[in-house]
């Protein structure tokens, strides 16, 4: 059944609220794991590439084994998943992260696996985890580390830009107040002093003066995170705004690029030869292939050999900017 997460704001809690700058890795990370595990049907279309090309990168063992062992303590149905896995620290980068989850003490593992045990069967060897097993936190770690540096961090230029807009876009409405920003917030609803969205179990956040650091994803697609410990800094996670889409932003990025080239970008949605391009879009390849280059040099997309031909796909850049 779902449930809602309220978030209780306090007068003060309104000098203290904080969007992040920046995406926040641990976050991303275990958000992109869920989306591994969802079936390309149930997601927004502009995850289904990158799920796409995550699974194509699955033939690593070690990585198919890092997977598994992050699901077992973060599945993506889950109501609650153990909160020093997302440490405050991340907000500094992946370092930084790493460091503070290898040095989790034994008493909170302990206690957040007790409490995750409450909402679903963990498997056995979770157990040496809770009792304080450093070389098993190292795995942990170590898994998180693999799943970023070989699933997210290829991508993670369109993950910042599409983090950043959604930062940007949010602060322009500040001129309104603390309040009008917060209204922008779907799918979270604003009736003071509450802030509302619908979560997987029910659940109040009361920020008791301490404010709140508000975290746009690009990979969280559904509801809203929150932080679940009241003791720890208080974190929520929210999906971020993806750009506009139909034919009012396809004008707008003609006008920008013009109408060839957008043409030719958009046609990049999968990986395609200078030829293929041509013959989808009735164009010379010689034209094509000059667009082509114009896109590459701008970082829109990347050329590489395949055998006698050169495939072309779209960056991360370019990706976000026809908002796929």
């Amino acid at each position: 059944m779902v449930g809602v997460l309220r978030i209780h704001f306090s007068d003060r809690d309104f000098r203290y609220v904080q969007w992040a700058r920046s995406a926040d890795p641990m976050w991303e990370a275990f958000l992109g794991l869920h989306v591994l595990s969802t079936p390309p049907a149930r997601l927004p279309v502009w995850l289904r590439p990158w799920r796409h090309r995550a699974v194509e990168r699955l033939q690593d063992p070690e990585l198919r084994a890092a997977c598994r062992l992050l699901r077992d303590l973060a599945p993506a149905d889950a109501a609650y998943f153990p909160d020093f896995l997302t440490p405050a620290e991340s907000e500094d980068g992946m370092a930084a992260a790493l460091r503070t989850l290898r040095a989790t003490p034994g008493p909170r593992l302990a206690r957040e696996l007790r409490e995750a045990a409450r909402y679903r069967a963990l498997p056995g060897w979770t157990r040496r985890l809770a009792s304080g097993d450093r070389d098993l936190l190292d795995r942990v770690a170590d898994a998180v580390l693999r799943f970023h540096a070989q699933l997210v961090a290829p991508d993670w230029s369109e993950v910042e830009a599409t983090v950043a807009a959604d930062r940007d876009g949010r602060l322009e409405t500040l001129d309104g107040g603390t309040v009008a920003v917060l209204e922008t917030l779907a799918p979270f609803v604003w009736r003071d002093p509450v802030l509302s969205a619908p979560y997987p179990v029910n659940a109040d956040l009361y920020l008791r003066g301490r404010g709140v650091r508000l975290v746009p994803s690009f990979f969280c697609h559904t509801e809203p995170i929150a932080i679940a410990d009241p003791n720890l800094p208080s974190v929520v996670v929210y999906p971020a705004t993806h750009g506009p889409y139909g034919p009012a932003a396809t004008d707008a990025l003609a006008a920008l690029l013009g109408t060839a080239r957008t043409r030719v970008l958009r046609a990049l949605t999968v990986s395609s030869t200078t030829g293929s391009v041509a013959a989808h879009l009735g164009m010379p390849a010689s034209t094509v292939s000059g667009h082509l280059k114009v896109l590459r040099d701008a970082g829109l997309l990347h050329s590489e050999r395949a055998g006698a031909y050169v495939v072309h796909r779209l960056t991360g850049r370019g990706r976000h900017l026809i908002g796929r």
